[in-house]
């Protein structure tokens, strides 16, 4: 039919150089989401004068 519209694998070495990639986007990703709760607190911990009023 249609060949054209068959997508081809790719080559292994060209997969894992993109899977590798994947890989360190995403650990950097958690890494940054764990990180930031610390260092909130520590900034909170630092400048106790302003804190945070929330009225609902």
């Amino acid at each position: 039919m249609f060949l054209g519209a068959i997508p081809r694998r790719p080559e292994k070495a060209e997969a894992y150089k993109e899977l590798r990639k994947n890989l360190t986007m995403l650990g950097v990703c958690i890494v940054v989401i764990r990180a930031i709760p610390y260092a909130m607190h520590l900034i909170s911990k630092h400048n106790k004068d302003r804190e945070i009023k929330l009225d609902f």
